[in-house]
């Protein structure tokens, strides 16, 4: 045996072993949005004591085009339209967590909700919100551009966030008081457009408008490492 070999077989070396974690490791209440379920996480679960639950309604306070908030009311109730299925394993613990059936209709009926139905699975999995002011855990929805201009000469008056495409590539990412009257300064200017991507954002502040602009805005950044090229300067966040 070599001397080499011998120093390797008598040192004492301090191994880290590296723990296994799953790809979602937030000990915090969550959910992964799916077409035709919400799956809730073992944490959900246990905050929420759904283990004396059989149902939930998911409702909104604000109007469904516009909301961002998605409210998980549990209950024992009957099913009916309204109330959906809790699913849990067999012996009805939550050490798997559970699944709330049926929710196909949130995807036609909640803009936002479908547009993160949409997105990779990576991106579906969202931390539960606690409303401070209901008490109540509810899924959150953010603008995402969820909704398709059909008709670029006849635009909506509303306050919107917006993005702007020519050939499938974003020229122009921004906020106005009036979707309408914006686009038809754009064209004006000579900003050629093939299609037009917006989120209504009429119940919001004018700062939480602009904020919204800055989040995407640095999305985009953050993508392409630039601004979009019809944009000369970055969003206005407001703090």
């Amino acid at each position: 045996m070599s001397d080499n070999l011998k120093l390797i077989q008598n040192k004492k070396f301090e191994f880290i072993d590296i723990e296994k974690e799953s790809g979602f490791v937030s000990k915090k209440p969550s959910c992964t949005p799916k077409t035709q379920t919400i799956g809730l996480s073992v944490s959900a679960c246990k905050e929420l004591k759904l283990e004396t639950f059989s149902h939930c309604n998911i409702s909104s306070i604000s109007p469904l085009e516009e909301t961002s908030k998605l409210y998980l009311r549990f209950n024992n109730n009957e099913s009916s339209k309204t109330n959906f299925k809790l699913l849990k394993p067999i012996d009805g613990s939550i050490r798997s967590g559970a699944v709330i059936s049926g929710t196909t209709i949130l995807c036609r009926k909640v803009p936002r909700y479908n547009a993160l139905v949409n997105k990779p699975l990576r991106d579906r999995k969202t931390e539960l919100g606690l409303c401070s002011e209901t008490g109540l855990m509810y899924i959150p929805l953010g603008p995402e551009f969820e909704n398709k201009l059909m008709d670029i000469n006849n635009a909506p008056e509303d306050k919107a966030i917006y993005k702007i495409l020519y050939n499938g590539n974003i020229l122009n990412i921004g906020e106005t008081n009036n979707l309408s009257r914006r686009l038809k300064e754009k064209k004006t200017q000579g900003l050629k457009m093939h299609e037009v991507y917006y989120s209504p954002m009429n119940t919001y502040s004018d700062d939480e408008r602009k904020n919204w602009e800055t989040i995407h805005i640095e999305k985009y950044k953050k993508q392409f490492g630039s601004l979009p090229p019809e944009n000369r300067q970055n969003g206005r966040e407001i703090n």
